[in-house]
């Protein structure tokens, strides 16, 4: 059978000051079609110089995700040491100490939870109102609230038990009543424990005094738990996750979560209120972005909230990951669908080695070696800063749970894939649309709900 075979070579040749040359000549591949089936090789279907752009485009690519990825991450080294738990000049509101309602969304017991709605009981901020939310009256948190008011009566502290109807966000839809009661004018969402309680809120409530902010927001991150699983948590939001959430924000970037942020319940309000984002799963996105795209402010505290995490597993972790990449999918498809894997330690440094050595003629191996120790070392000093302290784990635990991560932010990109638009959280499953609107799928009580 005759054979028709394809060569394509690429000479690229780069001339730079006084005659220096980059050489880059690759054979890319030689294909072999049988003829008498009429078809032509997707490589015969191009010339060679046609293929050369398509080469020196893919490396240019590779080139600017890895620069971009390195800015970030020496802005975050660097700024995070000048913004981070450095704190606010409380002479801003020393005549006129704004009143702060904390809500605080609960359900169920684990053992962490009475450490962490104390501290919000503790803190001695001098005008505030607690307001606790229960779905229903059989929740075993209830006991722990009024345990809670009776060990502090001074505290200005309600429960609300119930949500409000026509809400498919379970967070919002808890928080909705408590919200509608808040009377104060700035409105802390917390789902952390206050760990420096009295130094967060002055930082937060100083910043929200700020010409033109109208929300500040903390950093995720968590407290101090052994474990192997708390570890890969604490390295994950340390590390990986601080890497840009930090940058973001120090370059003045629209990037949020809603662990624990506290906004002007006015400016909210005007964008019809906390209760109109809960058709979303990812409400503190939308109403971040609202905010944002409103002409506001969002500024982020010098302290990282704190997570108790004391039920925490592997597999919790990486469902986890895999719930929230599958909103960021329908959220912002592009960005997550390739710039955000893309700026992942294992895939960018693999893409970055062949473009290196397309261009430069760097060996891959050696590159890749040296990028994922530096990005290792590099993470281990944004973790110490984020920690303030002790980290409570060895280098050795690090560095295993480090690669145990990197692995499994690229397993997780592909699990998020194969069912993009369907979510489990809690009890219910949800369904996606691009935009984030969301479906109840299953629920005990009533049908299909669609908002």
């Amino acid at each position: 059978m005759p054979i028709i075979t394809v060569t394509v070579s690429l000479l690229l040749e780069v001339n730079i000051i006084d005659g220096i040359r980059i050489r880059a000549d690759r054979d890319i591949q030689e294909y072999s079609v049988p003829s008498n089936h009429g078809t032509m090789g997707l490589y015969s279907l191009l010339d060679e110089q046609t293929w050369s752009y398509i080469v020196f485009f893919l490396g240019v690519i590779a080139l600017v995700l890895y620069a971009m990825s390195t800015f970030f991450i020496i802005v975050s080294q660097i700024g995070g040491r000048f913004i981070l738990f450095k704190k606010e000049d409380t002479a801003l509101i020393s005549d006129n100490v704004p009143g702060v309602s904390i809500i605080k969304p609960l359900m169920g017991i684990d053992p962490l939870l009475e450490i962490n709605l104390e501290s919000h009981f503790s803190i001695s901020y001098p005008k505030f109102e607690l307001l606790c939310c229960v779905q229903d009256d059989h929740d075993p948190a209830i006991n722990l609230v009024y345990k809670l008011k009776e060990k502090y009566p001074k505290v200005d502290c309600s429960l609300f038990i119930g949500g409000k109807d026509g809400i498919i966000n379970p967070m919002v839809h808890n928080m909705a009543p408590a919200y509608d009661h808040a009377k104060y004018e700035y409105v802390w969402i917390s789902t952390s424990r206050i760990k420096g309680s009295t130094d967060i809120m002055m930082d937060m409530a100083c910043k929200l005094q700020k010409p033109n902010v109208a929300l500040c927001h903390q950093m995720p991150f968590t407290t101090d738990q052994k474990g192997f699983a708390q570890t890969l948590e604490k390295t994950y939001f340390g590390g990986a996750f601080a890497r840009y959430y930090l940058a973001f924000n120090i370059l003045g970037l629209c990037c949020c979560t809603g662990m624990s942020y506290m906004f002007k319940k006015s400016a909210l309000d005007e964008l019809h209120g906390l209760n109109w984002f809960g058709k979303y799963l990812a409400e503190d996105f939308y109403l971040t972005h609202a905010l944002h795209e409103k002409g506001h402010r969002l500024v982020m505290s010098s302290y990282p909230a704190q997570q108790n995490l004391a039920q925490s597993a592997v597999v919790g972790y990486k469902n986890r990951m895999v719930r929230w990449l599958r909103l960021r999918l329908n959220m912002m498809p592009l960005v997550s669908g390739f710039l955000e894997p893309m700026t992942e330690c294992i895939p960018l440094g693999l893409y970055a080695a062949w473009a290196f050595y397309h261009f430069l003629g760097i060996n891959p191996y050696i590159f890749f070696a040296v990028h994922f120790c530096l990005w290792l070392i590099s993470d281990h000093l944004l973790l110490r800063l984020i920690q303030h302290g002790p980290l409570p784990f060895s280098k050795l635990q690090y560095t295993i749970v480090w690669i145990l991560r990197e692995v499994l932010a690229v397993w997780v990109f592909f699990v998020a894939l194969i069912s993009p638009r369907r979510i489990k959280w809690g009890k219910h499953t949800y369904k996606l649309s691009l935009g984030g609107h969301t479906e109840l799928l299953n629920t005990h009580d009533k049908g299909k709900v669609k908002l």
